[in-house]
């Protein structure tokens, strides 16, 4: 959503015709500039409670600009005056911004613009669309994210690997016999003994056929 700055163009006490003309040719700029909303009111000390003026300052929820021809302790003065009661006013021509605050009131940011004839009317333009371009740009934090850390190399790549040791080996083989019922154990044990050529007898008989002519 593209960032809105509303402006407040507070006129001036005495009303010569040089601020008059200044402040009419000031609001004409502001209606047809993208991303500010204008709003003429009187001078801060001339608006009175509950007042047309009054309930536009009130409305203002969120921060917004003010430009007028007064001091910014005027402006911080009646604007308590009116109900906005913890202000930040932060001039735009970067002097130092004036703080109000009263306690467990909400602090309202207020760009204070400093209203001079002198000052080109293109210049306050531009000032205040470079205010609301600051304000659009999206800011994040990284403190919370963390990086999960790289494997090393050694560790990436090298396998895992159990080793056996002969005697554990022996020892499970001879542990999966043991665990055998019995009568599988003696069928394993004849098995062996029948391949066994150890039997002096069985090599006695092959010897005593040899000597029978057949």
């Amino acid at each position: 959503m593209a960032v809105r700055i509303p402006v407040v163009v507070s006129q001036s006490e005495r009303r010569s015709g040089a601020m008059a003309d200044y402040e009419e040719q000031l609001i004409t700029r502001l209606i047809f500039e993208n991303g500010l909303d204008a709003t003429l009111v009187a001078d801060l000390k001339s608006i009175g409670i509950d007042t047309t003026d009054h309930l536009c300052i009130e409305g203002l929820k969120g921060d917004f600009a003010i430009a007028t021809w007064e001091s910014k302790d005027y402006v911080c003065e009646h604007l308590h005056r009116l109900g906005v009661q913890s202000v930040d006013l932060v001039p735009t021509d970067g002097s130092p911004k004036h703080s109000s605050h009263r306690n467990g009131q909400p602090v309202k940011t207020i760009f204070f613009i400093a209203l001079s004839t002198s000052i080109p009317i293109e210049k306050t333009i531009s000032v205040l669309q470079g205010l609301r371009e600051a304000r659009s740009v999206p800011v994040f934090s990284l403190g919370g994210i963390k990086q999960r850390p790289e494997p090393s190399p050694a560790t990436a790549s090298k396998p895992n690997v159990v080793t056996v040791s002969p005697l554990v080996s022996q020892a499970s083989s001879q542990s999966s016999q043991d665990a055998l019922p019995a009568n599988e154990q003696s069928n394993v044990n004849v098995t062996n003994l029948e391949h066994d050529d150890s039997f002096p007898e069985i090599d006695q008989l092959m010897l005593d056929l040899d000597r029978f002519e057949l």
